[in-house]
């Protein structure tokens, strides 16, 4: 307290230094709370969202299925961690609750090592800037590999710099756990991961003649766990699978698709220089500093190896996207980590940081993080009502019904590639299989309904089925309605086929 005259003026103490990391860490999880409020989108979360559904049913550990059908487009690792949460949390939370906790274990994998290497101020900033990049945050609250695969491969990365500088654990410990972090990403997204951190550490050894001597022994303990994790799948999935796991999973959709032959994701040579502007929005504002952040000249001790060890990992994996055949945004979340730990250090070190400071402080930072929130929980919510929600109604409503359903005639009509075009395509909707929590009948031909059995519930887009195909049900002795859902059929339509004689019926 303060004396002013006689009277005592009270002076509001600050918060205390305890408070400023519990702050921080409530508000990083901040952008990701409402992420259950909207369903899933296709194609790809509907896929992964389809498989654990059918794995679920059918009791399977090791083979994916989609839609009765095995289906190798990624590893297992996502499929592992989303099978409990859908069983005890259902598909409104189970779905993305893998992604969330994955990229909040990252938050913390990041800090924790940011605190030792750096500072504690240097950590907190660099949560923060995590929080508040819209591409980060984006692939977080969404059903998707990448977010499990950033995790094993950020650790990876770190673990290894821990096994050159170890501080409180030896060498060999620490460059086993990132043997065993990197076949934790391997898991999750496949053999790429393991490529573009040999290519990282190709490149420091090449360019920092310095840090060589610090890359001998611990080699076995590395590569040993790595098998060991990685063989956790992939050895199961080959002596089940055979050589449908080695043409459809390793060739078809990793080295194919690394070498340009995914065409639905492929954007040609005009698409090289995209993670550019990419990573620039998706990170701002916090990209603006990155240029003075970026590690200049030679400077010495850790420290400056450490921030061009940064700088390698970023622009490596820069590059190693750029050239690939199969360009999606979220596949350059590698390059974010050390993005955000360069722009922390340079923002804490540029104050004269050295303790976390309390969020007063750092005004930029929560606007930004509660910017990032509403963005993506209104983006996701509004992206949701317009492309997705009439036909889950739809599902809803059928999944307590009896009989056969079938999607008919769902992709899109009109040739062309559907990434980086202005307009949403149509897709096929493969997250029906996970809210109707059964199979389909995918079918592109009238006759394929007309052979199926009944009753047969019909989903498909409005002005699919025409008159003509009322008139030819019943030539066939089969009943062609149209059954009003609730909220429904502004795009989508739901049809029933009846084994029964009558006449036209149809609104």
């Amino acid at each position: 307290m303060l004396e002013s005259g006689s009277a005592l003026v009270e002076e509001t103490p600050a918060p205390p230094s305890n408070w400023a990391w519990p702050l921080t860490w409530m508000l990083a999880i901040l952008p990701f709370l409402g992420f259950w409020t909207y369903g899933l989108f296709d194609l790809d979360e509907g896929f992964y969202g389809a498989v654990v559904s059918e794995m679920n049913r059918r009791g399977e550990w090791i083979t994916p299925y989609y839609n009765g059908h095995p289906w190798f487009e990624k590893p297992i690792l996502l499929y592992w961690a989303a099978k409990p949460s859908l069983v005890l949390l259902g598909n409104v939370v189970g779905p993305r609750l893998p992604s969330v906790l994955a990229t909040l274990a990252l938050f913390w994998l990041v800090a924790s090592f940011t605190r030792r290497r750096f500072s504690d101020a240097a950590a907190q900033r660099t949560v923060l800037i995590l929080a508040s990049s819209l591409l980060v945050v984006g692939a977080g609250r969404m059903m998707l590999v990448d977010p499990l695969m950033n995790l094993g491969f950020a650790g990876a990365m770190l673990f290894f710099w821990e096994s050159m500088f170890p501080i409180a654990k030896s060498k060999a410990f620490s460059r086993a756990l990132a043997g065993g972090l990197l076949g934790f990403s391997v898991l999750a997204k496949g053999p790429l991961g393991a490529i573009l951190f040999a290519l990282i550490l190709g490149v420091l050894f090449w360019r920092e003649a310095g840090l060589r001597v610090r890359f001998r022994g611990g080699w076995l303990g590395l590569v040993g766990l790595f098998l060991l994790v990685v063989a956790t799948w992939y050895v199961p999935a080959y002596l089940i699978d055979g050589k449908l796991f080695v043409q459809k999973f390793l060739v078809e959709q990793n080295l194919q698709r690394f070498t340009g032959g995914d065409s639905a994701h492929s954007v040609g040579l005009v698409g090289l220089p995209i993670y550019l502007p990419v990573l620039f929005l998706g990170m701002l504002p916090w990209t603006i500093y990155l240029f003075r952040a970026w590690p200049r000249g030679v400077e010495v001790g850790e420290g400056g190896n450490l921030r061009r060890y940064l700088a390698i990992w970023t622009v490596v994996a820069l590059i190693f996207f750029s050239i690939s055949g199969t360009r999606l945004i979220h596949y350059i979340l590698p390059a974010c980590v050390p993005i955000a730990i360069l722009v922390g250090d340079f923002l804490a070190r540029k104050a004269g940081e050295l303790k976390a400071v309390s969020l007063s402080k750092l005004g930029g930072h929560v606007a930004a993080v509660v910017a990032v929130w509403v963005i993506s929980q209104v983006g996701f919510s509004l992206w949701y009502g317009q492309t997705h929600a009439e036909v889950h109604r739809i599902a809803n409503y059928l999944k307590d019904q009896p009989g056969l359903v079938a999607v008919y005639q769902m992709p899109r009509r009109e040739a062309g590639l559907g990434t980086l075009k202005p307009k949403i395509q149509e897709t096929s909707h493969p997250s029906l299989v996970m809210y109707l929590n059964r199979n389909v009948l995918e079918a592109e031909s009238f006759e394929d309904l007309l052979s199926a059995q009944k009753p047969l519930w019909i989903i498909t887009r409005v002005g699919r089925i025409s008159d003509d195909e009322f008139h030819q049900a019943s030539l066939h002795n089969q009943k062609l309605r149209v059954v009003p859902v609730v909220n429904a059929e502004k795009d989508y339509v739901l049809d029933r086929l009846d084994a029964a004689p009558s006449t036209r019926d149809r609104r």
